[in-house]
């Protein structure tokens, strides 16, 4: 067949010929959903084009179009430590062809084999097919095309799913492209599917056919679909004829980039080729990954952010690189990707800033940690071994920060192993030591109870008020057949409507009234066993095991934490929609006085963030959406597209609470019957969680009336205090600002008409090599103090600027470092925490400038001198 038009050769002509010859053909381009899954525990990262499209094939919701095509955002963490390797990614790119019950076999391989032939012009003898050995049919349509039955192999392999324990299955079929004998093994059985580099799979068909159950039956689906995946970093490969994908278009520019700043060339050193391909690879990875909400952390999807820095760290160093460079690697990804991703040109800065951190975090224990394990790996050879015990690598990691993964890589360049077993059995111990810390801490250790008490039944979904016998009473951790006045004391009933501290939200208070006592409850906890325990006093009389008591539950303080427990499900699923799904839920504290909601998020977010949230969610509030909850099995609440999240423990039956049509979540908590009962809802503030998280407060109902009635009132004494109405408030505080602005812009001038800025600078000394002025002087403020700091630092090029003075009785110091000296090896926040403690207080900031204070002036003066011992010693390290 002639070619009517010019092959595809770079990858944004490769991914522009894929999306253009399937829309030819009647299909909907689709963009990429995020690395996050949406509402799929089941798995840490979208790993295929198909996920987005699940929800459609398995009839849960209408497909946009029957036909769809994407290039989709992907990400494999089961070779993150082979990464280097020529043939290993993390991040890739997945382009697919989908038909929802419309098209199948015939179709999808006639538009394979045309698109491999006729758009990508790949030589018909060079393309191979492998099928399933049951798969007839494909095999007929692929002689059909013109492909010799030679060229046609079954492998047992050739099948797909179910993706768990049952579902969606069926063959599938793959296209390799023949590279020559000079990459194969030269084994005359070498053929598709060797091991070897000959054959490159670039092209997968899977025909989903079959339903497979827990006892392995498979029965036909009523609809067909079609699921194929073809990565965009192989075909350009192929269309680029180059022998890895590390040297296509999609890479190289980022390899080049890094090569250039240790002035170094690819392709001259296979070390330093490997070193390359990490921070390419392991560069695009992080970028992606907290483009989609996804920051560093300890567990499961934040530990692969972390540990994709941190291995792209260890490389950069063993390129020769000793300062932060993780920045011009995210500059370089970002460059390349932004034309197809646009929201990484929008969220550059916010990548750059947690990249950055987790950078700096780790380059302060790299070196000693590396030094560490050094020591370890010497001491076990001089003894004959060649596996270090898990003990050693568990206090690297819990000392350190030193990735077990990162130890086991150097482990492995050396010739030795690493003792996992005994390295997971120190980490579950500390754990075990911790949560116990933590119960003490807490200060709610629940007693022991007579063996064969009986779980608790909870009634607290129907009722805040039942009647219950008491099966135990325990009083300073011991049993007690009674508890008398005054006293404080744990019960547990046989039945109860409180609701015990459990998933964000606080245990219920309430009364315990029985036949010859009151008992306060003061908090409700569950213990392992899954006995309700009422925390409290004796408020009159006495309570009795065995006795029946009317347990009464505190309706307006239920009714209060109700509220506020909905309105974090409404919130959730509202940032979602505002900031996208990487926004997920991190932690929460429901009570009667406020909801605090922790997410994922790198970077503060705006005011019109903030308005769109608030605005949200009072809009389901009016809509007074039913709010209604049902028990199911885990796998069917999988299939109503529940919100749940990775990580997080889930019996075979779980609790489903929807609001409307808008949040559906698996929850134990207690909640409003309608949205409209919450009555309204006020975001008070936002602050950081953490690296990478935010955190909101939010209040409603009564809270929320209250709260805004507060604000009010203080607009009304703004405005009166400023002598204006309370509408042109905002434009009267500019005006004042700005009038503050410029008094201490002529502060500063007068400072220095006054000779302060002039004399500081002369006094300034060269502290090898850096030049580091140390002054007190006379500030109006301690605003006008940072602006004298900005102005000799401008003048001092490369230094230090370290100046005081004494504000309504307290020493104020600001200390401002050069950009080329800030971080490393100086960091002004640490040095006024130093600085600032000879007068009795502290201080923090950034490394390029940070402000501290404290309770002494008369120590001001010996303060300041000490900024020149402090920074000779920081330079000297």
């Amino acid at each position: 067949m002639p070619h009517s038009t010019a092959r595809p050769t770079s990858s944004d002509e490769v991914r522009r010929a894929f999306l253009a010859f399937f829309e030819q053909r009647g299909h909907r381009a689709v963009p990429s959903s995020s690395l996050v899954p949406h509402n799929d525990p089941t798995v840490l990262l979208t790993t295929a084009g198909v996920q987005q499209f699940i929800p459609f094939m398995l009839g849960k919701e209408p497909p946009p179009c029957p036909r769809l095509v994407s290039v989709q955002k992907c990400f494999r963490t089961t070779d993150i430590d082979e990464v280097g390797n020529p043939r290993t990614l993390t991040f890739f790119e997945m382009l697919g062809n989908f038909s929802v019950g419309e098209y199948f076999k015939a179709e999808a391989i006639a538009w394979a084999w045309d698109f491999s032939i006729r758009v990508m012009q790949f030589p018909p003898e060079r393309v191979y097919i492998t099928v399933h050995p049951t798969d007839e049919e494909a095999v007929r349509l692929w002689l059909a095309q013109g492909v010799p039955q030679e060229r046609i192999s079954a492998q047992e392999d050739n099948w797909w799913g179910p993706p768990g324990v049952e579902g969606p299955c069926g063959p599938d079929s793959e296209l390799y492209f023949d590279r020559g004998p000079a990459l194969g093994c030269g084994r005359p059985t070498c053929a598709p599917g060797c091991s070897c580099d000959r054959f490159l799979e670039f092209w997968n068909l899977v025909f989903t056919e079959f339903y497979q159950d827990r006892a392995g039956t498979r029965t036909p689906l009523p609809r067909k679909n079609i699921d194929t995946g073809m990565g965009l970093e192989r075909l350009a490969a192929l269309a680029q004829d180059v022998p890895t994908v590390y040297e296509t278009d999609l890479f190289r520019p980022i390899m080049d980039g890094v090569a250039r700043l240790v002035g170094k060339e690819y392709g001259r050193d296979p070390k330093v080729d490997f070193s390359l391909r990490v921070i390419a690879d392991h560069g695009r990875a992080m970028t992606f990954l907290v483009a989609d909400g996804v920051l560093p952390g300890n567990a499961e999807r934040p530990y692969i952010c972390r540990r994709v820095i941190r291995r792209a760290v260890r490389y950069g160093r063993l390129l020769g690189i000793q300062g932060p460079f993780l920045r011009q690697v995210v500059d370089l990804v970002v460059a390349r990707m932004r034309a197809h991703y646009p929201a990484l040109e929008t969220q550059h800065r916010a990548i750059v800033s947690v990249v950055e951190a987790e950078e700096r975090q780790f380059s302060q224990t790299l070196e000693s940690g590396t030094a560490r394990l050094e020591r370890f790996i010497q001491e076990a050879l001089g003894r004959g071994e060649r596996c270090l015990s898990g003990e050693l690598l568990f206090r690297l990691y819990d000392s350190y920060g030193f990735p077990l993964e990162l130890s086991e890589e150097v482990l492995r360049e050396r010739g030795m192993e690493a003792e996992r077993e005994g390295f997971q059995r120190a980490m579950e111990e500390a754990r075990r030591v911790s949560r116990g810390e933590a119960l003490f801490r807490a200060g709610k250790r629940i007693a022991r109870l007579e063996p064969g008490v009986p779980p608790t039944e909870f009634l607290g979904y129907q009722t805040t008020e039942a009647a219950g016998n008491v099966l135990a009473i325990a009083r300073e951790d011991e049993p007690v057949l009674e508890a008398s006045a005054d006293q404080e004391a744990q019960l547990v009933l046989e039945r109860t409507p409180f609701y015990a501290e459990g998933g964000g939200q606080v245990g219920d208070q309430g009364s315990l009234v029985g036949p010859e006592g009151v008992f306060q409850v003061e908090d409700t906890q569950r213990d392992e066993a899954g006995h309700i325990v009422h925390l409290g006093r004796v408020r009159q009389g006495v309570l009795r095991v065995g006795q029946e008591v009317q347990a009464q539950v505190d309706r307006i303080r239920r009714d209060d934490t109700m509220r506020h427990h909905t309105i974090t499900h409404i919130l959730h699923r509202a940032l979602r929609e505002v900031l996208g799904e990487g926004a997920a839920q991190r932690g929460s504290l429901v009570s009667p006085d406020v909801a605090r909601f922790d997410f994922n998020y790198p970077a503060p977010l705006a005011g019109e963030q903030l308005e769109q949230v608030t605005r949200l969610i009072n809009e389901r509030v009016l809509e007074n959406l039913p709010v209604t909850w049902r028990i199911v099995d885990l796998d069917e609440a999988r299939k109503l597209g529940a919100d749940m999240f990775f990580g997080e423990k889930y019996g075979e039956r779980v609790r489903v609470v929807q609001v409307g049509n808008y949040s559906k979540e698996l929850c134990g908590g207690t909640h409003a019957s309608r949205s409209g009962d919450i009555g309204m809802a006020l975001i008070l503030r936002q602050e950081s969680a953490g690296a990478g998280l935010r955190r909101l407060y939010v209040v409603a109902g009564r809270r929320a009336l209250e709260a805004s009635e507060a604000r009010g009132r203080a607009l009304a004494e703004v405005a009166e205090a400023l002598g204006t109405s309370v509408e042109v408030v905002p434009d009267r505080v500019r005006t004042l600002l700005d009038e503050l602005k410029r008094a201490r812009r002529e502060a500063a001038r007068a400072a220095v008409a006054g000779g302060q800025i002039e004399r500081a600078l002369a006094a300034a000394r060269s502290v090898n090599g850096v030049q580091v002025v140390a002054s007190q002087v006379e500030a109006p403020s301690e605003q006008a103090l940072r602006e004298m700091v900005d102005t000799v630092r401008a003048r001092v090029q490369r230094g230090v600027v370290a100046l005081g003075t004494v504000l309504e009785g307290k020493p104020v110091i600001v200390i401002g470092i050069t950009r080329d000296l800030a971080a490393r090896p100086l960091d002004a926040g640490k040095l006024v925490k130093q600085v600032a403690a000879l007068t009795g207080g502290g201080g923090g900031g950034r490394p390029d400038m940070a402000r501290g204070g404290g309770t002494n002036p008369a120590r001001l003066g010996d303060a300041l001198e000490r900024v020149y011992g402090l920074v000779e010693a920081a330079l000297a390290q």
